[in-house]
């Protein structure tokens, strides 16, 4: 049995808040081992970061202590825990973009010659460490030039540099396709073996299944057991995470179901540049069929969010292509009149285009209806039906506040978005654009999510669902198709050809031969 390398004893921090402080970690004990990689899961909020954060020095405990190699130690700051040999990997990386990889990999720790920085020994060293983890990286370019799974290798390879022994990663693969998740993970075996701890915190089982030697489940800020992933399961673990039972949601819809039926949005040959003028959709081409959930897959960033903001009319970038509904062109209409459609847009960017973060909930909610029959009449807005609705949708939506009337603000993320599927659902017509529709929410959130997307496909909805999850466009999608670099290089039908590794590369921009969309 491996020695117990560092223990957080009976953490306790609180923050306050107007209402009522909110206890992020209750009188936690949490162990790790010298040489394991050990996994912290839990639902939003439940106090996961905050840990790693005391851990880390960003926050200090009101109550408790960390014992690293049986010596209490107090940080009370980054660099500090930095100099007790434990470093951090944020999920948004702390690189400096206009430096080469080598000076981010060295920075603080530069080394000399003379007043100067050795720029060839910098090299050398990124070079060197590079090689010993097998993380590959190249020295001398420049960071903002780097893909996002490069940009974390020199995170993980700068904090490796300052002499850590303890790792944390906050969500590592929320940037990464499949294939550079499996090179992560040989990289945590890699820092395993060479006697390094991991602890990385995931909402994601099954990579916690492949690569954990042990996990820590916290619930409602409070550690709910730690079990050895051998002896555990995906339900066991997810039942632990919520305090009760999941349900598996799959999609209903195959292919074969949707024959014969006429497209209600076609997208041809759509172009349209970036906020930078830079090409971010490059001749797009699809339809969407009723009842049709239609995943588009791919690493962010690559042309996703731009695809959304034309369907739903809000960029006017688009300089050659259509987007047709019902055979008319719709192409020029203003997100008012794409809405006066009945186009719904659940969005995971929640607090910046999913709501108004000065209003109340009734107000975030009646957005969109708010001059629509039954709601309201030519000149005025009509209280009864519009309070009428709300209940209903805080009722049947589940969203957990103590009034209408609270400020949209109060509640969690999962309420929040919850607040933002009610809107949308109940505004929507025939089409359903879902951006990241989970992004940030917990399991059981997750869950009931899906759930309602499925049961709108099955009432004959269109649904575009777009997602950097790949388990959320497998166990959703009718059809899958994959953009890379503002194209669609790539098509999946799940039931006829599906394979993870199929889907993985065209992520990574590797065009298969079996079948194009374009």
């Amino acid at each position: 049995m491996s020695e117990t390398i560092l223990y957080l004893k009976n953490i306790t921090k609180i923050f306050p808040n107007p209402e009522k402080p909110i206890i992020a970690n209750d009188h936690i004990n949490f162990s790790v081992r010298k040489g394991e990689i050990h996994a912290i899961v839990g639902e939003n909020g439940t106090g996961k970061s905050t840990l790693m954060n005391i851990l880390y020095g960003m926050h200090q405990p009101d109550e408790g202590e960390i014992i690293l190699n049986g010596r209490t130690i107090k940080l009370e700051n980054p660099r500090q825990a930095i100099e007790n040999g434990i470093g951090m990997v944020h999920q948004h990386f702390m690189l400096i973009p206009s430096f080469t990889v080598a000076e981010n990999l060295v920075f603080g720790f530069e080394p000399r010659k003379g007043m100067l920085v050795d720029v060839d020994k910098a090299n050398q060293i990124a070079s060197e460490i590079s090689t010993k983890y097998g993380l590959e990286i190249e020295p001398t370019r420049k960071i903002q030039s780097c893909s996002l799974s490069m940009q974390q290798r020199v995170e993980i390879l700068k904090i490796l540099y300052h002499g850590a022994i303890i790792l944390i990663f906050d969500e590592p693969t929320a940037v990464l396709t499949p294939q550079e998740t499996t090179e992560l993970f040989k990289a945590f075996k890699e820092l395993k073996n060479d006697g390094k701890t991991v602890i990385f915190i995931t909402h994601k089982l099954k990579e916690v299944m492949s690569v954990a030697d042990r996990a820590t489940v916290m619930r409602k800020g409070k550690v709910v057991d730690v079990v050895n992933i051998k002896d555990t399961s995906i339900d066991k673990l997810a039942t632990m995470m919520v305090g009760r039972e999941m349900s598996i949601i799959k999609r209903k819809n195959t292919i074969e179901n949707l024959d014969g039926k006429e497209n209600i949005l076609e997208i041809k040959n759509l172009k349209c540049l970036n906020d930078r003028g830079g090409m971010a959709l490059n001749g797009i081409s699809f339809a969407l069929k009723p009842g049709e959930i239609l995943g588009i897959a791919g690493v962010g960033g690559n042309g996703q969010s731009e695809l959304v903001e034309c369907i739903m009319g809000l960029s006017k970038r688009i300089f050659e292509g259509a987007i047709l509904y019902k055979g008319i062109d719709i192409t020029s209409y203003s997100a008012s009149k794409m809405r006066k459609l009945g186009i719904g847009n659940i969005t995971g960017d929640r607090y910046r285009r999913g709501v108004s973060k000065k209003s109340n909930i009734y107000e975030n909610i009646i957005m969109g209806v708010h001059r629509q029959s039954p709601w309201a009449t030519k000149y005025f807005l009509n209280p009864k039906n519009l309070n009428e609705l709300v209940d209903k949708l805080i009722d049947t939506f589940d969203i957990k506040t103590s009034s209408k009337n609270a400020n949209i603000m109060s509640l969690s993320g999962g309420n929040v978005q919850k607040c933002i599927l009610a809107r949308e659902l109940n505004l929507a017509k025939e089409i359903i654009v879902a951006e990241e529709p989970t992004r940030g929410v917990d399991i059981g959130a997750v869950e009931f999510i899906h759930s309602q997307l499925i049961k709108k496909s099955k009432e004959g909805y269109g649904i575009i669902l777009v997602s950097t999850d790949l388990d959320e466009i497998i166990s959703l999608s009718t059809n899958i198709i994959v953009m890379f670099e503002g194209k669609l290089i790539g098509q999946i039908i799940p039931d006829v050809d599906f394979l993870e590794n199929k889907i993985g590369l065209m992520m990574g921009g590797v065009t298969p031969e079996y079948n194009s969309v374009n």
